[in-house]
């Protein structure tokens, strides 16, 4: 590796720790460990760099769909069947432990810090039960996920009316993005990782069979974003930033579109404008 300015790279290092930027030299490495041609320590610190606004912008894309889950959950089923429609165990699945999820969200309720659940807690009985408006204000997006995939099918249908997808998916979906998000919060690497909790890609349909997505890397988590942002009315600002941070790490090595999941023969870009 040339090592451009030693003084600046020890001091990056101090902030990193080598174990964790060496993750980021393999890609330019031989079978051997040894660093190919040309290999700069500013490539690689670029690279790193790179995938930590990836990570950033993915996390940026997430909160309004987010948001979104929560919000036509809370409409959905409130409206429907009551306000206090996730004590019910006849609402859920036969496998699905109701029991241990109830506990679950309770302790997080008895965890949470916000003034509304004081106001609650001093005002009303029954605390930590909580009508379902404010229990998915308080629930993590693991225990979001997990409610959405124990629901009775008309529950979940009607949830997932207008976005053009089946309950299944919608259940991996979840399940995908709570993945992702934790990968993001937490630091890890996540331009070339190979997931491995992998969402349903639509291959029946004609549009998803086209861009010939792979579940196992990123891009198809940001098509899948896309997908409920466009169906849902959300904002698309936020998308490109990561379509063009995506780009510039694929401009470090033709290698590194494939590894990110982008489909041969096409950089990072909208994949659904024909879908609105």
């Amino acid at each position: 590796m040339i090592i451009e300015n030693p003084a600046e790279a020890e001091k990056f290092l101090k902030q990193v720790n080598y174990y964790r930027f060496s993750a980021y030299c393999f890609p330019f490495q031989n079978p051997h460990d040894v660093f190919l041609p040309d290999t700069t320590f500013t490539k690689v610190k670029e690279l790193y760099q790179l995938d930590a606004a990836l990570r950033a912008g993915l996390l940026v894309i997430m909160a309004p769909v987010e948001i979104f889950i929560r919000t036509r959950i809370v409409y959905e089923l409130s409206h429907g069947w009551g306000a206090f429609i996730h004590y019910g165990p006849g609402n859920f699945r036969d496998d699905f432990n109701h029991a241990e999820w109830v506990t679950s969200i309770e302790e997080e309720i008895k965890r949470g810090k916000e003034e509304y659940l004081e106001h609650y807690k001093n005002k009303y009985k029954g605390f930590p039960r909580l009508p379902l408006w404010m229990t998915c204000e308080v629930m993590s997006m693991g225990s979001i996920s997990l409610l959405f995939k124990g629901l009775m099918p008309d529950h979940q249908r009607r949830i997932c009316s207008g976005l053009g997808i089946q309950q299944f998916v919608m259940a991996s979906w979840l399940h995908h993005i709570t993945y992702m998000r934790n990968i993001c919060a937490h630091h890890n690497r996540l331009w070339n990782r190979e997931l491995s909790i992998r969402p349903f890609v639509l291959r029946k349909d004609k549009s998803w069979l086209a861009l010939n997505l792979d579940p196992a890397h990123v891009f198809t988590t940001i098509a899948i974003l896309e997908w409920i942002c466009r169906k849902a009315g959300l904002p698309l600002c936020d998308i490109e930033p990561v379509f063009e941070v995506m780009n510039r790490i694929a401009a470090l090595d033709p290698r590194f579109s494939s590894w990110m999941g982008i489909p041969d023969g096409r950089t990072a870009g909208w994949c659904w404008e024909v879908a609105e």
